[in-house]
């Protein structure tokens, strides 16, 4: 049964382009003896994406029921930031820190930081190396292989078992593209008489460059498409562009992930089929109880828990019940 998320009508988010320095309370009111806010550090190495808008709104809805003062900050999308916001935090005696990585290679120095620091941590949205996963203690977020896995079922499902596809994926080298990938894959391995016809990265999951290689998609196979899979709503909305070019549209069934507010518009408009919810207010709920778990030691260092975020296909059908979750 899937959980009430509140909305915020006004939260402060902070962002900084550096590091910044944190006004906070002490663990306890030397005057009243009643215990303080515990402040949480959250380095978000996209702050300025639109997934992270609402996310961040979130965390601090999520942390103000909780009494915790959470201070947000910008990763810039490089780990060497992060990690200097990390050091940081963990010098200006943080009770928790959250950690959205940048990428998988650079987590590797922050998630060893992070364990030899001994402050209660979590990390949510993409995984971090696998040489190190091993030995953090929570990760929240999606199941980027099970999303891939749902859309592939989409796909076998909306064409008979039989057809052909193309498709546009995330960023090189991003958890969500490299194993929404392999999930789609896991599904398509079982059903041979689906045909991939082209398969292509998007580099800053950019829907222009999306629309670009739909383009070139439509002028290489033409009316060979059947189905198009698109690793997020946005990059189907570029390749959208596209098909309705081509005159294509109604012809090429789609699905895609994240089910935000540019996905339920093309399933209300009937142009997606389905997009696999990737919620990003749910993310930032799960993220700050995460954390709130490791502080009271309910989750310990090592565990390796993974709090899930929901994934289920967003579709005409079903769409009153899961719209707002996106983004």
């Amino acid at each position: 049964m899937k959980k009430k998320f509140a909305f915020v009508l006004a939260a402060l988010v902070v962002l900084a382009m550096a590091v910044p320095v944190y006004a906070g309370g002490g663990k306890q009111d030397a005057s009243s003896g009643t215990s303080a806010k515990k402040r949480v550090f959250f380095t978000n190495a996209f702050n300025t994406a639109p997934f992270c808008a609402p996310l961040n709104r979130q965390a601090l809805q999520t942390a103000a029921e909780n009494n915790i003062d959470l201070t947000i900050v910008d990763g810039q999308g490089d780990a060497s930031v992060q990690l200097a916001q990390i050091r940081n935090a963990i010098s200006q005696k943080y009770d928790g820190i959250i950690y959205f990585p940048a990428d998988k290679e650079g987590s590797i120095t922050i998630i060893n930081t992070l364990n030899e620091s001994g402050v209660p941590y979590a990390v949510i949205d993409s995984r971090v190396d696998d040489s190190v996963m091993g030995s953090i203690t929570v990760f929240a977020g999606p199941d980027n292989v099970l999303m891939g896995e749902v859309a592939g079922q989409a796909c076998i499902d909306q064409l008979g078992g039989k057809g052909n596809v193309v498709i546009l994926e995330g960023a090189p080298g991003t958890d969500p593209a490299t194993n929404r990938q392999r999930g789609f894959l896991n599904i398509m391995e079982k059903n041979p008489n689906v045909k991939i016809l082209a398969s292509q990265n998007v580099d800053g999951w950019d829907p222009a460059r999306a629309m670009t290689i739909m383009q070139d998609y439509i002028t290489r196979f033409g009316d060979q498409i059947d189905f198009l899979f698109a690793h997020d709503d946005g990059l189907f909305q570029g390749a959208q562009q596209a098909i309705d070019q081509a005159g294509m549209t109604g012809k090429i069934k789609a699905v895609s992930t994240g089910a935000n507010n540019v996905g339920c518009a093309a399933i209300d408009a009937g142009t997606l089929y389905g997009s696999v919810l990737h919620s990003a207010k749910e993310e930032g709920q799960l993220g700050v109880e995460a954390v709130i778990k490791v502080m009271n030691g309910e989750i310990k260092k090592g565990d390796s828990q993974w709090l899930k975020c929901s994934s289920p296909l967003v579709t005409k059908e079903n769409i009153e019940q899961w719209r707002g979750w996106g983004w």
